[in-house]
């Protein structure tokens, strides 16, 4: 989500468009300095407390009222906050994009999702389950809510040939089986069920290695994990690389296990990296691989068939050659970063006007 935010406020900012980023919790970090080095200004305003979901917080209006902005764009958890405050600063056009949802969230997030659509004029949701949740179970109206996927830049992610940084980094030679993870160590990407499929996977390939990339809260957790499983020489924690456009290329598959995705970043830039992927069949995935098209799906859970599908694309390289160059194609054909730039912009626009 804020990968997809920063790409959004670049692209639109290259197109002339005055742009800014308002934060509510923390800020910091490369994307923040990413932004301010195009000039873009990126401000924490702090918005605390649950009043301010549904009365407009004072210093988020000031905020927004000495601005002036034509639109006020929303992101997930901060959805109530700012359109609330937007909507009281008399901000002309309120959007907000749904980006997924919190693993094991309180049962009032849907009424939260539908008080805040009242304050709305558009809603994307990056995947068709996203917008059918939003329907089916927070209530919002159909005419407010259509499907935009994100987008990725296909020029940065693109084939070519391995860079062999990762592999320096981890130790392991050019021609050892290297899967990879690239995703913040947080439940919902499940990681525990990826370490439990590498075991199995190193039954079929036992000089195969794996790189989690990312940080988070259950990092030494899953390094116990992985370690409990005498994996601790093969499975490699990386913590947050920030640029990893070169990291794709020296994969032979990538993986994620998540629990449930919207749509994700990591295996479009993956698959137009060239990279072949093995990804659980939740949320926008299924979308993603077109079906399973352009990479392999396994049910959310089941480690054996995850390690199996891992495994059949390292003994295999036709067949990973094939999903690779499906992969490439029809991510530069559909979830472009230009594209996506574009069809928000023509949102603004049409909700201005």
């Amino acid at each position: 989500m804020e990968t997809l935010t920063c790409n959004l406020a670049l692209g639109l900012a290259l197109r002339d468009h005055a742009v800014g980023v308002t934060c509510l919790q923390s800020m910091g970090g490369p994307l923040a300095l990413k932004l301010r080095d195009a000039g873009i200004e990126a401000k924490l305003v702090p918005c605390p407390g649950v009043r301010s979901n549904f009365l407009p917080d004072p210093l988020l209006k000031s905020h927004f009222a000495s601005r002036s902005p034509d639109v006020v764009h929303t992101h997930n958890g901060v959805w109530n906050k700012a359109a609330v405050a937007a909507r009281a600063a008399k901000v002309p056009a309120v959007v907000n994009t749904l980006h997924g949802f919190a693993l094991g969230e309180p049962w009032y997030y849907d009424g939260l999702r539908w008080w805040a659509s009242r304050y709305t004029d558009h809603i994307a949701a990056v995947s068709g389950p996203l917008r059918d949740h939003l329907i089916a179970s927070s209530k919002v109206a159909p005419a407010k809510i259509h499907v935009l996927p994100n987008g990725i830049d296909t020029l940065r992610f693109a084939p070519g040939n391995a860079s062999g940084s990762l592999r320096r980094r981890l130790g392991v030679s050019g021609t050892t089986p290297l899967v990879g993870c690239i995703a913040r160590l947080d439940p919902v990407k499940n990681h525990a069920a990826l370490i439990s499929a590498f075991a199995k996977v190193s039954t079929f390939c036992p000089d195969a290695h794996l790189a989690i990339i990312g940080d988070g809260s259950l990092r030494q957790a899953l390094e116990h994990q992985a370690r409990d499983a005498g994996l601790g020489d093969t499975i490699h924690f990386t913590g947050e690389i920030a640029d990893t456009s070169a990291l794709y290329r020296d994969l032979d598959v990538f993986a994620l296990s998540s629990l449930y995705e919207g749509t994700s970043i990591s295996i479009l830039e993956a698959l137009a990296s060239g990279t072949p992927v093995v990804a659980t069949n939740v949320g926008g995935n299924c979308a993603l691989l077109d079906g399973g098209r352009c990479g392999l799906l396994v049910p959310s859970g089941d480690t054996h068939a995850l390690a199996e599908a891992i495994a059949s694309i390292l003994l295999n390289a036709a067949l990973g050659e094939r999903l690779a160059a499906d992969g490439r194609a029809w991510t530069t054909e559909n979830f472009s970063l230009e594209a996506m730039v574009g069809k928000y912009e023509r949102l603004y626009h049409d909700l201005v006007r």
